[in-house]
């Protein structure tokens, strides 16, 4: 089994998960042989932490709540905390939990990040490190651009070949800078994907607007 792996592999790559990984040195990692006890200890400025043998192969997660669910279980065959805190944290492990690799796009932390605390990032078996869930938000920002004054338009589009390419003549046609365009999906009908532009602050707002519907755009707001 691979236990290491060199990040220098994936360099000059377009690997977006890299660029907001918390490595596995980062991090508080706990063991199955630690007992409940030292993971409470571990676990008190933290809701969920990730778990790996000593090799560094990733066996799942312990959070507060699966160590609260283990003990529920052991209570009802009559063990108390002080007996159930002595015991190893195997018990506690969540062993569904979903992983990516650094090969992985990064857009498809977002799912993965709804359901868990954090995505572990693995190669085969080896835990590299995690992509928080505060990383992912980053990232949304960047990519809707909500740090930067500009002027928000959300446009309906049809389904149909060289739509964004339409709007991007139209933009380029007026000397507008685009400082992000992100597609959505949208509720079934005739104009059925939402597109959301965003446009440096521009004295040609009103021609940009006039221009898009003209190519056939529904202009659903502006900023």
């Amino acid at each position: 089994m691979k236990t290491e792996y060199s990040f220098e592999e994936v360099e000059g790559s377009t690997l977006f998960i890299r660029n907001c990984l918390t490595k596995r040195d980062a991090l508080n990692i706990i063991h199955p042989d630690e007992t409940i006890a030292t993971v409470l200890k571990k676990m008190e400025k933290h809701l969920s932490l990730p778990c790996a043998t000593a090799n560094h192969e990733f066996l799942g997660l312990i959070s507060k709540r699966t160590i609260f669910d283990a003990f529920l279980t052991a209570h009802q065959e009559g063990i108390l905390f002080d007996e159930f805190a002595k015991e190893s944290c195997e018990v506690c492990i969540n062993r569904e939990v979903s992983t990516l690799t650094l090969r992985n796009h990064f857009e498809e932390t977002i799912e993965i990040i709804t359901r868990q605390p954090f995505v572990p990032i693995v190669e085969g078996d080896v835990l590299l490190g995690i992509v928080k869930r505060s990383d992912v938000q980053r990232s949304l920002a960047i990519a809707f651009a909500t740090n930067i004054h500009a002027d928000r338009l959300l446009l309906g589009v049809a389904e149909a070949e060289g739509a964004l390419q339409r709007l991007f003549t139209v933009t380029h046609r007026l000397g507008i800078n685009v400082v992000t365009c992100v597609a959505l999906d949208a509720e079934e009908s005739a104009l059925n994907r939402r597109v959301i532009l965003k446009v440096e602050k521009t004295q040609k707002l009103d021609q940009l607007i006039q221009q898009l519907e003209r190519a056939g755009y529904l202009i659903i707001s502006v900023n």
